[in-house]
């Protein structure tokens, strides 16, 4: 009697964890329905590599943008170094934006 409430209760457990797990990951409620313990057991555990899968997707289509953005970042920052000291060698101003137009070409050319 009493191995039979615990089982109950594990597989309350259970099925809480796949309500809570479907909810969260929204991957649809009621249209795939598992019938046992162990198709619950599956469906959760089949939903956690899928997201694991999607994180790691993301996390890797994040890091190129963010590589992407740190060249772009660089070239900037150097731009402005260039730009210190054309002024500091009073550089004319006509000259100074041909030659910040230049690298500006060079930048969208070579990227």
């Amino acid at each position: 009697s009493n191995l039979k409430i615990e089982a109950t209760l594990f597989e309350s457990y259970i099925q809480s964890l796949y309500w809570a797990y479907i909810t969260m990951i929204t991957t649809g409620f009621g249209d795939i329905v598992p019938l046992t313990i162990q198709e619950t057991v599956w469906c959760i555990f089949s939903m956690l590599v899928g997201v694991f899968i999607t994180a790691l997707t993301i996390a890797n289509l994040q890091q190129l943008v963010t590589s992407l953005d740190a060249s772009r970042l660089r070239f900037q920052r150097e731009m402005e170094i260039m730009k210190k000291f054309l002024r500091y060698r009073l550089v004319p101003a006509g000259l100074q934006k041909r030659i910040a137009t230049f690298f500006d070409h060079q930048w969208d050319v070579l990227k």
